[in-house]
């Protein structure tokens, strides 16, 4: 009634083994380029995505610079001098607010507004001379201020002088 099926057991024959042999490790090289090339994939897109947040982080840190010094320049109009800041000194004012924001991926805040000094000297209410004649006064102001992207809790910060002058009459 059934017929046995010899096709499974015949030989085979040395040529047919080499093929396969090689076919395997044809097979087997392949697959470790291939895991090569995405493990040096994956690890160039990670760098792409840390850069990317550092960049973020610097941009927010950079909006931070950006809102001390329209208000440095708001304030300097108004004939407020003294824009000192440290976190905290302006709870009632709002300055604290305008000074820590959030954003969709990430946050800047300033970390200080001082006048800058070098030994002792401070850099404030100094003579400003143009061809030997002066034209009005000029502060420094160093500007300190974080941004920070939340997701992989990337940071930089900035550190930077910003220099008012004051001029009064000009000739």
């Amino acid at each position: 009634m059934f017929k046995e099926n010899r096709s499974f057991h015949r030989k085979i024959s040395p040529e047919s083994a080499f093929i396969s042999v090689v076919s395997l490790i044809l097979l087997l090289i392949l697959a470790v380029l291939g895991l090569f090339y995405w493990s040096v994939s994956r690890m160039s897109t990670d760098m792409i995505m840390k850069e990317a947040h550092r960049i973020k982080a610097r941009a927010l840190a950079q909006a931070g610079v950006e809102k001390v010094l329209v208000n440095i320049m708001n304030q300097y109009r108004f004939g407020n001098f003294d824009v000192s800041y440290t976190p905290g000194k302006f709870t009632v004012s709002g300055t604290d607010k305008e000074y820590s924001i959030d954003f969709g991926e990430g946050r800047y805040s300033v970390d200080s507004v001082a006048p800058y000094s070098v030994d002792e000297k401070k850099f404030q209410n100094i003579p400003y001379f143009k061809n030997k004649v002066q034209i009005g006064y000029y502060d420094i102001w160093q500007i300190k201020s974080t941004g920070e992207v939340k997701q992989t809790s990337t940071k930089a910060r900035i550190n930077t002088l910003l220099k008012v002058i004051r001029t009064g009459v000009q000739y």
